[in-house]
């Protein structure tokens, strides 16, 4: 574990418990509840956060010779925690927390000691030597620091950095009438953020420091962290985490040199943190208690990961984990983390993430998220020779990096070394995506593949694009998608004629669904068909079709329908927008058959089975995904000019019949109809001999 210090800012809190707003109505004696007593600030949240988390810490703060000083010296004391405090001729820090119910907490703050902490005399140093990782929390509320332009926060983050100590900062929402909101703070942050290795402050503390306006749309504060982080970064950041509430959190790094410039805690990670981008909603929570400290977790969850070696996006999660923890009104011990996110049992168990990717076609299992609200499976564990499905089991989310919406982990794939997907892919995104694909995408794979099994009529619904997700939701991608038919029936696809949007909203909300199927085109298809959904068209599967469908990487799906399947449509339908905005998306434009033709490709027109690939999806869909079927007929173990070849790249292959042997440039695996492969870039280009059909879905090319 990497050694680390905490300085800066400290307090008593003391919080009353209210019933509502209080009242401040002059000679009026106000009921109210019992007063909780608690240390507060940055040192001892994220302290506490991080000795919950396991992590040994020594701290550095002024307090004042008085009692509350003493109680704050005695609070921070413990088994993982060495205190290194200053005893200062002034009274000690404290804040009046005032929480009304439902409501975000107001400070009433007396900065006393902390006005006299300026850095000088700190002994950065332990048994083993200068510490690892150095983490300043809350210089607003540390005047000392900020004297002639941050000089001396800018000294003691250099004299840190130039021991190879890796610095992090967090800020605190800058009050614009007092002294230090006076301050010219584009250049302060400038000036200190140039020897700052790790930031990570909230989107209001970085708009209330520089005098920007309160975003209006969660859209708006998605394009605005974004361009604050590339200030940050501009300024000589090597990381920066940008947390946003309920909107969650963007991490945006520096490149490689810089990384390694960052001190002990940074360079290790140089290879696999340089250049990325992660963003990630907050997570859910039953009952909101608190908010007080959660940004000093979400900072704590990310001193932990750095410490511990982490992937960027096992950072993010961390960090994201350890708010709802204690948002929650608990504490982020390893055990509440794990219930939270189960994705962080291997990084908080210790466990080192393993690097690089397969060089060889990988066997998937199937991954049949469970209790999904329309029935199916069966059809599924017979392709793949499963045996009997589990009911409610109706896909199969294959090399899946993706999670069902509102779920934490549910959906996403575990390779068979026990990595998630989603965390290989970010650990060493080029071995898996290949460098062009990163230099367009990141470690963003573009694709989700999925076997789907109507074991009922799906509803009618549809669902967003990019422009759409991406305003409304904070969405990186929209829903686009296409389906290749493995056992035939019907489909529903398109508007027969145009609906105004006061008739969709009336059918949905009358639940009149034998009048939405009649809207749209009954399409049958036969095996080997494929059909192409753009977003926003309305579409169902009919009842005893399977298909394998590929589709941008999102669980996004607006439900026009859901009298007869599992599901509280009226609440969980609209992506929780309400359907007065999610309705918005839908395309309310009839198609002619014509148009609808255009997006099937018939397996009659796709050639004869000659050997190579054969015409897969509908012309439109190549900037969102590729799926191609291949024809192999050559000697098993064929090479050269008898093999089918694959260009290198991430695939998701399916068998559909025969037997056909991929080989990559480090071993093979053989492919039996319903058997799934995922291939990285690592393999290089894999040969496909055998007898047999297989399915290849692709990203976009870059």
């Amino acid at each position: 574990m990497l050694t680390t210090a905490l300085a800066g800012h400290v307090c008593a809190d003391l919080t009353p418990a209210l019933g509502g707003t209080p009242r401040l109505d002059p000679g009026a004696l106000v009921e109210v509840g019992p007063l909780a007593f608690s240390l507060g600030g940055c040192v001892a949240n994220t302290a506490g956060a991080l000795v919950d988390l396991g992590h040994p810490v020594t701290v550095h703060a002024g307090v004042g010779d008085d009692e509350l000083g003493r109680l704050v010296q005695a609070g921070l004391r413990g088994p993982l925690v060495t205190p290194r405090l200053q005893v200062l001729d002034a009274a000690t820090s404290y804040s009046v927390v005032v929480q009304p119910p439902g409501v975000d907490r107001v400070f009433w703050h007396h900065t006393g000691a902390n006005a006299a902490f300026d850095g000088s005399g700190l002994d950065l140093t332990g048994p083993a030597g200068p510490v690892d990782l150095l983490h300043v929390g809350y210089p607003a509320l540390l005047p000392a620091l900020l004297v002639d332009g941050g000089a001396p926060l800018a000294a003691l983050l250099a004299a840190a950095r130039a021991q190879g100590t890796t610095t992090s900062v967090d800020l605190v929402v800058v009050d614009p009438g007092t002294d230090v909101g006076r301050l010219d703070w584009h250049a302060l942050l400038a000036r200190t953020t140039a020897e700052t290795d790790v930031l990570s402050p909230s989107l209001d503390d970085l708009t209330s420091a520089l005098g920007l306006p309160t975003p209006a749309t969660a859209a708006d504060a998605a394009a605005l962290a974004e361009e604050l982080a590339d200030r940050l970064l501009g300024w000589g950041a090597a990381v920066v985490l940008l947390s946003d509430g309920e909107r969650g959190a963007l991490l945006r790094t520096a490149g490689a040199d810089r990384l390694r410039a960052g001190g002990r805690a940074l360079a290790p990670l140089a290879g696999t943190w340089a250049d990325r981008r992660v963003r990630l909603p907050a997570l859910p929570v039953p009952q909101a208690t608190t908010t007080n400290g959660a940004g000093d977790a979400s900072t704590a969850g990310l001193l932990h990961a750095l410490a511990r070696g982490a992937t960027p996006e096992q950072a993010v999660r961390l960090a994201s984990a350890c708010a709802a923890a204690v948002v929650a009104g608990t504490r982020p011990t390893p055990a509440r983390v794990v219930e939270l996110d189960p994705s962080l049992a291997g990084l908080l168990a210790g466990q080192p993430a393993p690097q690089g990717a397969p060089d060889s076609p990988l066997l998937l299992p199937a991954n049949q998220p469970a209790d999904r609200f329309y029935r199916g499976g069966q059809r599924i564990a017979d392709l793949r020779g499963d045996g009997v499905a589990a009911p409610r089991t109706p896909e199969d989310w294959v090399a899946s990096a993706t999670t069902v919406r509102g779920e934490p982990a549910t959906g996403l794939t575990t390779l068979p070394d026990g990595r998630l997907l989603r965390d290989a892919l970010a650990a060493d995104p080029v071995a898996w995506l290949g460098q062009e694909h990163v230099d367009r995408w990141g470690a963003d794979p573009m694709l989700l593949v999925k076997l789907l099994d109507a074991g009922q009529r799906l509803p009618v619904h549809a669902h967003p694009d990019d422009a759409f997700a991406a305003h409304h939701l904070g969405a990186a991608h929209g829903k686009a998608e296409a389906w290749h038919v493995l056992e035939p029936g019907v489909v529903h696809v398109g508007l027969r004629r145009d609906v105004t949007a006061d008739e969709l909203d009336s059918l949905v909300a009358e639940q009149d669904c034998e009048a939405l199927l009649d809207l749209l085109h009954a399409v049958p298809v036969a095996a080997g068909d494929s059909v192409s959904v753009p977003a926003g068209t309305l579409h169902a599967v009919g009842e005893g079709v399977l298909l394998l469908e590929v589709q941008q990487p999102e669980d996004l799906s607006i439900l026009l329908e859901w009298r007869d399947f599992a599901l509280d449509g009226a609440a969980d339908g609209h992506l929780g927008l309400g359907f007065g905005t999610a309705l918005a998306a839908v395309d309310r434009r009839a198609l002619t058959p014509d148009d609808v033709a255009r997006l099937v490709v018939r397996a009659t027109d796709r050639g004869a089975p000659s050997g190579g690939a054969l015409r897969g999806l509908a012309p439109g869909t190549e900037p969102f995904f590729r799926l191609e079927e291949v024809v192999v007929d050559t000697p098993v173990g064929g090479a050269g000019a008898d093999a089918v070849a694959l260009d290198a790249g991430l695939a998701v292959l399916l068998g559909v019949e025969g037997a056909v042997r991929a080989t990559g440039a480090g071993g093979s695996t053989t492919l039996a109809r319903g058997a799934t492969a995922l291939v990285a870039a690592a393999a290089g280009r894999v040969a496909l001999t055998g007898r047999g059909r297989v399915l290849v879905a692709r990203p976009p090319r870059p």
